[in-house]
This record gives C-alpha cells, sequence and structure tokens, in this order.
C-alpha cells in the first residue's frame, strides 16, 4: 500500500499515514536471525546502495533502501478528494545509513576520524539522492525508543521528499525572507546573535554550538559550521570536520546531564533542486526526548519548555568540555 499524504481540513497540516511502518522490526520483537544492521546479516537488508570502504571486504558503514520506508517510488493512486478530506501519494525515496557493524557501538564514543566517516557518508547518499531534484533531502537520526528508534544498532536516515511540507516550507520562507529584508542569512545573524549574547554558548572552536533562545525541549542544541553551504550535500570537507570534532563531545556531555536520554537529530538544509547556499547554512540540532506533549501542545501546538537555556547552555558546556578532554 502506498503512503499516503492525507491533509488536515482544520490545520491545513500534513499527516502521512504509512501502515507498512507497523511492520518494522525492534529490539522488543527482532528478527528471528538477529539484527538485521550488524555485519554477517547483509542479507536482512535491501540491496547496498554504498559501502565505506568500497569492494568486498569487511565495511565500516553501509546504506540500503529502508524495507519499510515513510515515502516509496509512487503508484497508480493519485491525489483525490471527497468534500474536505483529500490525500496525494507522499512519494520519493527512504534510506538507512548504518554507522558501525558494531551492535553496540555509538556516535558518542566515536573518534573525530569515524565521526567523520559517517558524515562522509551521509553526505555522499544525500548528493545521490539530490540527483532525482527531490524538494528536500532530509537527513535525521532517532536514539532510543522514545525518541522513534525500533533498532538500537546505531543508524541514521535520509529521506528524499518529493514535496516539501507547510513546516519546511514556512522554515524556507522565514529565512529567504530575512535574506531578502538585510542581504544575510538568518543562520549568521543568529549566530552573531548568539555569540554577542553569550549566555546560551555551549562552544565555539572551529564549530558553533549553542542552545536556542526558544528552545522547545530542554537542553536542546544547535551546531553550526561555517562552510557558507546550503545543503549536507554541498558541504565541505572543512565543515564536516568541524561538526565531526564536536559532535561526539556534545552527545557524551549531553548523556552526562541527563543521564543517557533519547534524542532526535536533524540536519536542517535548504531546498534540494535549487542553490540555497545564499540564505541557508546547513546544520544540525539535537532534540532531547525528557518532556511530554501534554493537553496544551496538543490543542494549540505551543511546546512547553520547563527548563531556560540560559540555565541549561552553561551545564552543558561545562560536561561537553570534560568530555572532549
Amino acid at each position: 500500500m502506498i503512503t499516503e499524504t492525507r491533509v488536515d481540513p482544520e490545520t491545513g497540516e500534513w499527516r502521512l499515514s504509512a501502515p507498512r511502518r507497523a511492520q518494522r522490526p525492534d529490539d522488543a520483537r527482532p528478527a528471528p536471525a538477529g539484527c538485521p544492521f550488524c555485519a554477517g546479516h547483509e542479507d536482512q537488508t535491501p540491496p547496498e546502495r554504498m559501502r565505506m570502504p568500497a569492494g568486498d571486504g569487511p565495511w565500516r558503514v553501509r546504506a540500503f533502501a529502508n524495507k519499510f520506508p515513510i515515502v516509496g517510488p509512487g503508484g497508480p493512486e493519485g491525489s483525490t478528494a471527497t468534500g474536505l478530506f483529500s490525500r496525494f501519494p507522499a512519494t520519493g525515496d527512504h534510506e538507512v545509513l548504518v554507522e558501525s557493524p558494531e551492535h553496540d557501538w555509538d556516535l558518542r564514543f566515536a573518534s573525530t576520524d569515524k565521526a567523520l566517516e559517517v558524515l562522509l557518508g551521509l553526505r555522499e547518499r544525500a548528493r545521490a539522492l539530490a540527483v532525482r531534484r527531490p524538494a528536500a533531502v532530509v537527513v535525521f537520526r532517532n536514539y532510543g525508543a522514545a525518541a522513534g528508534a525500533s533498532l538500537r544498532h546505531p543508524h541514521s536516515q535520509l529521506v528524499a521528499l518529493d514535496q516539501a511540507p507547510p513546516g519546511l516550507a514556512a522554515r524556507w520562507r522565514l529565512a529567504r525572507g530575512h535574506y531578502a529584508d538585510t542581504g544575510r542569512r538568518l543562520v549568521d545573524d543568529l549566530a552573531a546573535a548568539e555569540r554577542a549574547a553569550g549566555e546560551r554558548l555551549v562552544a565555539d572552536n572551529g564549530v558553533l554550538v549553542y542552545q536556542p533562545y526558544a528552545a522547545s525541549v530542554p537542553q536542546q542544541t544547535v551546531l553550526v559550521p561555517d562552510d557558507g553551504r546550503g545543503s549536507l550535500a554541498d558541504a565541505t570537507d572543512d565543515g564536516l570536520a568541524a561538526v565531526a570534532k564536536a559532535l561526539p563531545a556534545l552527545l557524551r556531555g549531553l548523556a552526562e546531564v541527563l543521564g543517557d536520554p533519547a534524542y532526535n537529530l536533524v540536519v536542517h538544509a535548504g531546498p534540494s533542486d535549487v542553490d540555497s547556499s545564499r540564505w541557508c547554512q546547513w546544520h544540525v540540532e539535537i532534540f532531547p526526548r525528557t518532556t511530554t506533549f501534554a493537553g496544551l501542545e496538543l490543542a494549540t501546538g505551543l511546546l512547553v519548555n520547563p527548563s531556560r537555556p540560559e540555565e541549561t547552555a552553561p551545564e552543558l558546556a561545562k560536561a561537553m568540555s570534560a568530555a572532549g578532554r
């Protein structure tokens, strides 16, 4: 069954109806032959699209199509509307990038070189997916069951979306509008403002790490490289290396201050079908899963953060500095 995009008639928001996702294996219901992402179980995944290093020998990073994709190549069904109810196929491509053959490895334990290898793999796959000119290539990492990870084995995901959902389009619209009004990129002005304020900075050594002024969850953290590129597919080696140096220590710091929380890591980028570097800078954001949505959030869309980033950033800065030693 093709994944559908259904439009909420009250809000205009999109919802993906993807029944196949319920069939995913998870650590509570493992595959009969064990974890499909472990070395030696390559026959349990779709055919490889990338292996690092290339060749038939042992691999360190490998990528393949998601067996239970959120979006798919399409089908005979088209857009339909029945009264207030409209839907259309959710088309695109969905990949998994397994970050290590070791089941119990994690990115927070990675050396800079290993973290860079994972980022280089993600850049290679983002470039490959961008060739088909989707509206967006979304890159993310779910860590822990509370963040949506069905398998503990370390992996990231890439989703190419043929149509940009309203939330993503709104984010781009704000960034474009800021550039039209000022001639500057919004991410750059935010970075300058955070450096000037100082109170939400976590680190600033090759890559800016800070907690956003309007953080939606405790210890929400942003990493901004300075390579002037609008998408991960176009990221420079130096930009990736700067993030690779900071990211493991940041994740160890978050584990220290929050007790190894579940989290979602996302890569923000501009659209994939145009050059967005004039008004967009790719960057990384981490959302720890330490709070639960309740009635107000569901009724209004307002996320309630029970902490202030001015208070949590110094705590994380101390933990990250200690983790990086």
